[in-house]
């Protein structure tokens, strides 16, 4: 990712992250490792529990649960946080439709980032909440 400002620059045009200061984006910055997989890679697995939370930076993703597709992610867009979350298994399989770049956050290091940064729990529930609206909407249409 380069140096840490660069770091920080990356950081803060994530969606998840863009309301953190940069003390908070400084947080992050610390306990997220950047990946790189390729196209084929299974990031999460319906019915296993997942351990960690993929932040998007680069490359395209799809949703699957019982083989049925049901959307399409990039950059910016984030997956494993409902494991996380209830530590139940994953509702859908998440596999790399291109090689991508993720930022990825273990579980310790997730609730830690939590507790520690209100803003970065308001965004992981938005964004929970904006999945949610958009399944009730595909599924009431």
């Amino acid at each position: 990712m380069g140096t840490r400002d660069e770091k920080l620059a990356l950081l803060r045009d994530i969606p998840l992250f863009r309301y953190l200061s940069k003390r908070h984006l400084d947080m992050v910055s610390r306990n997220a490792d950047e990946i790189r997989v390729d196209a084929g890679h299974e990031l999460s697995r319906e019915g296993r529990l997942g351990h960690e939370l993929f932040v998007i930076i680069e490359g395209e993703a799809s949703v699957t649960r019982q083989d049925v597709h049901l959307a399409n992610l990039g950059p910016g867009d984030f997956v494993g946080e409902l494991s996380l979350l209830d530590n139940e298994p994953g509702s859908a399989t998440v596999t790399a439709e291109s090689p991508m770049v993720l930022l990825v956050i273990g579980e310790r290091q997730f609730h830690s980032l939590l507790l520690a940064i209100p803003e970065l729990t308001l965004e992981v529930l938005r964004g929970v909440a904006q999945r949610l609206r958009a399944t009730d909407e595909a599924l009431t249409h």
